[in-house]
């Protein structure tokens, strides 16, 4: 029984990065039920190099990924016209019927390479592959040996290079985390409520759309906040969520990470992390200028009224970043 391959090549419309030696090519190999898959990212040209980075950034341009399965039947030979040209209808339409199997595989892959980008290296802008790319419907088709059976054809896309500079926790494949790739391909996990809002108000910010990210930063915070310390599967957590549908109990995230915290835990964020402390009083002020009037301002301690610019956006993400790794040690 022969071995078909089918080739994909699927352009990246968002720009992941990449720090790996020149002419290093990432691959990554699984298997998933029948079919053997090995994914190649392919960087495009070199976009810079830091005076302290061992290797020059890329982009990565275009995804790779072959797909391969035992067939029952070898693909039909083309037939010879009288005229000499060759008829490949019945050759068609053999991939035709194998090609939804093999697309549903290779999107698949494809996009659990992006969720990677996006939600462990935190690449901002990340798209998923939509199951309509019309480079989903072209690959080229192998034999067992390698050898081309049909061409297909692809397009290449350039677009800018969000999070080059590290902007919002923004990494780089780089070669000690091929392995995590690797392992995360194996056993995919969906992200959590708060990675989702994290990336979220990341990609608001990416966009220019600073209250959108302001207010994904202040949701994240008091979800991770008070699910730490009202576990909905714990008597505490029945209790508040009784008292709180009752109006009868109104608790502040900032509390929380103070005196609550060093009650429960022993430890105070507050105590800690005073700046970072700080900062978030300062995220949730600006959330309420946001959900009462709707101005991208602050009032700081003095009573001084504060604009919002990105920079301090930027501060705030981070600190929500912070503490979420806080809140994951107690």
């Amino acid at each position: 029984m022969p071995t078909l391959s089918a080739q994909f090549k699927l352009n990246i419309t968002s720009p992941c990065l990449l720090a790996l030696p020149t002419g290093h090519i990432p691959q990554v190999s699984l298997e998933q039920g029948a079919f053997k898959i090995t994914a190649k990212l392919i960087p495009t040209f070199e976009i810079s190099k830091g005076k302290d980075d061992n290797f020059w950034t890329t982009a990565l341009d275009r995804i790779e990924i072959t797909v391969s399965r035992i067939e029952t039947h070898a693909p039909p030979s083309a037939i010879i016209k009288p005229d000499g040209t060759k008829d490949l209808t019945s050759l068609c339409d053999y991939f035709n019927m194998l090609l939804p199997d093999y697309k549903s595989v290779a999107l698949t892959i494809s996009n659990l390479i992006l969720h990677y980008f996006r939600y462990s290296l935190f690449t901002p802008l990340v798209r998923h592959i939509p199951a309509w790319d019309n480079s989903l419907n072209n690959p080229t088709w192998l034999d067992d040996s390698g050898e081309k059976i049909q061409d297909g054809n692809y397009m290449m896309v350039v677009e800018p290079i969000p999070g080059l500079m590290g902007e919002l926790a923004s990494k780089k494949l780089t070669l000690d985390k091929i392995h995590d790739l690797d392992s995360f391909l194996k056993n995919p996990s969906e992200p959590t409520l708060t990675e989702m809002l994290l990336s979220d108000a990341q990609t608001a910010w990416f966009e220019h759309s600073l209250r959108r990210s302001v207010l994904e930063l202040a949701i994240c915070a008091e979800v991770m906040v008070k699910r730490c310390f009202f576990n909905q599967s714990s008597p505490a957590g029945a209790a508040f969520d009784y008292l709180e549908d009752k109006a009868k109990i109104s608790v502040r995230v900032l509390e929380l990470l103070d005196s609550v915290a060093e009650e429960a835990f022993s430890r105070s964020y507050k105590k800690e992390h005073p700046s970072y402390y700080q900062n978030i009083d300062h995220l949730f002020r600006c959330r309420n200028k946001i959900a009462h009037r709707g101005e991208l301002t602050f009032r700081g301690d003095s009573g001084k009224l504060i604009n919002t610019n990105a920079p301090l956006v930027e501060t705030w993400w981070n600190t929500v970043a912070n503490l979420k790794e806080w809140l994951e040690q107690l």
